[in-house]
């Protein structure tokens, strides 16, 4: 059996992605991590018997009813589905009735769910069948229940971390935040609240910006860690606070290890202040700057953080830390506010995913789709564009990893999505090292005729020859089967 897995942001979605593909391994499973840029090239190649993908939006729903008419069921585990609106395209009422009207209730397999209030929303107006909807939590936020929490190490520790959080005026991926803005209202977005987002958006950043410059400046003996958005351009913030010798800007890793090995969190409407409060890291909210549409348009990072309505009070707090993390209540925050989003912090979530992905697969048998080839080269289309179809040419000729890594040299800003081989393998053996057990193989998918390298990477357990011990390295054994070695180190 084999499922595959769409990441979407590396940074962001990567670990979590690694911790299903173990938790698949442990149940005999394999498993292959997709790039988003190249899913269209290599799902076919791959004989998946399902696919988990990142969402259900417009930009992918010819892609999923591709992938449906192949015959691969199809999973979605939103990248998104925590901190959501609670006005415009993205409350959890419009995600739902969105799936019913897209059509996409009518083609997918399942849908995970981050917590309950939005799987209870679908249960009430998707239009699919209550038996498809799982409440399992987000993998990614795994690592930060206190039995993963040992593998999010860091090189830095003990500084103030001011996660930013405005990809919509300062892009990374858009040519420009028009172009962002247009993207979101090609989503569904009412084009007037859009443009009043983008607006005030761009009033709090200037804002913002100097206020963390001159609490920075106020703390000269404080290291300050200033992380863009995934994203966001980090060029901006490297200007802007090159002033100052006690401010790093980082963006690199996951945010989770990060926060770990925080003092504290200054955002202002910022999802990590979920992730903050999960590792008991004091989340402090610059309230004083927001305005009324931007703290309405999503209110719970505010809501789940110790409100700072001033400078003045946020230096206070900065100057005893301790003091205020211990009046802190944590626990009765993620109760109330958290869970109902989050559902529980006890790193299970992977597990419970791939609990339902066995349980409905365990009848099929992975097999190439019928012209899995030919649907590769149209890029899983029906009407693929020529650019679309030279790369997918392309891809099928020399393997798709080397076209991946062509298209990053000349796209360099889409590097941030490909997926590193090391990377994986550095994640998953970290997991099976905390768990004391052998690591399982990864490696590169290949092209079922070419055999080349795909951009896709396998992760699964080992089925060795007959006669022969278990293998446990991380060749190119691509076949089905139990886990060849679950012994103690």
């Amino acid at each position: 059996m084999r499922i595959g897995y769409v990441v979407d942001h590396p940074k962001r979605d990567l670990p979590g992605g690694v911790m299903v593909a173990h938790a698949l391994a442990m149940r005999g499973v394999e498993s292959v991590l997709i790039p988003l840029y190249e899913q269209a090239i290599d799902i076919p190649l791959l004989a998946l018997d399902g696919l988990v993908v990142n969402f259900a939006r417009p930009a992918n729903l010819e892609l999923v009813r591709a992938y449906t008419a192949m015959g691969v069921p199809v999973w979605v585990l939103d990248t998104e589905g925590g901190v959501l609106a609670d006005d415009g395209a993205n409350t959890p009422d419009r995600l739902a009735a969105y799936v019913r009207d897209s059509g996409f209730a009518g083609v997918l397999a399942g849908y995970f769910f981050w917590g309950s209030t939005l799987h209870d929303a679908f249960a009430e107006s998707s239009g699919m069948p209550k038996d498809r909807l799982h409440l399992t939590g987000c993998p990614r936020f795994d690592y930060a229940a206190p039995r993963w929490r040992p593998l999010l190490d860091y090189h830095r520790d003990g500084y103030v971390l001011v996660n930013a959080n405005f990809p919509l005026v300062n892009p990374l991926f858009a040519k420009s935040p028009e172009a962002e803005v247009a993207s979101l209202v090609a989503a569904g977005w009412d084009k007037t609240y859009v443009e009043k987002l983008l607006g005030e958006s761009r009033q709090i950043l200037r804002k913002y910006l100097d206020a963390v410059l001159r609490l920075a400046l106020r703390f000269p003996r404080t290291p300050f860690l200033v992380r863009p958005h995934p994203f966001e351009n980090d060029a901006l913030y490297r200007r802007e606070f090159a002033v100052a010798p006690n401010v790093v800007v980082d963006g690199q890793g996951s945010v989770l290890n990060v926060i770990h090995h925080a003092s504290c969190v200054v955002h202002l409407n910022c999802g990590t202040a979920i992730e903050s409060l999960l590792l008991d890291k004091l989340p402090l909210s610059m309230d004083f700057l927001n305005t009324e549409f931007m703290s309405r348009h999503s209110s719970l990072p505010s809501r789940v953080s110790q409100s700072v309505v001033s400078e003045p009070e946020l230096e206070r707090v900065l100057g005893d830390l301790p003091a205020a993390t211990g009046s802190f209540d944590f626990e009765g925050r993620h109760r109330a506010l958290v869970r109902p989003w989050f559902h529980a912090n006890d790193g299970a979530a992977a597990d419970r995913i791939a609990e339902v992905l066995v349980a409905a697969l365990v009848s099929r048998k992975g097999r190439l789709p019928s012209g899995a080839v030919l649907r590769s080269l149209a890029s899983s289309r029906t009407r693929s564009r020529p650019a679309q179809r030279f790369q997918a040419l392309a891809a099928n000729v020399a393997g798709s990893r080397w076209t991946a890594s062509l298209r990053d040299r000349l796209q360099p800003k889409r590097r941030a999505k490909r997926l590193e081989l090391d990377l994986v393998r550095q994640l998953l053996g970290a997991i099976c090292r905390h768990q004391r057990m052998d690591c399982w193989s990864v490696r590169h998918a290949g092209h079922p005729i070419t055999h080349l390298p795909l951009a896709s990477i396998h992760i699964g357990p080992h089925r060795p020859a007959r006669g022969n011990p278990p293998h446990t390295g991380t060749g190119d054994r691509d076949t089905d089967g139990p886990p060849s070695s679950l012994r103690p180190l």
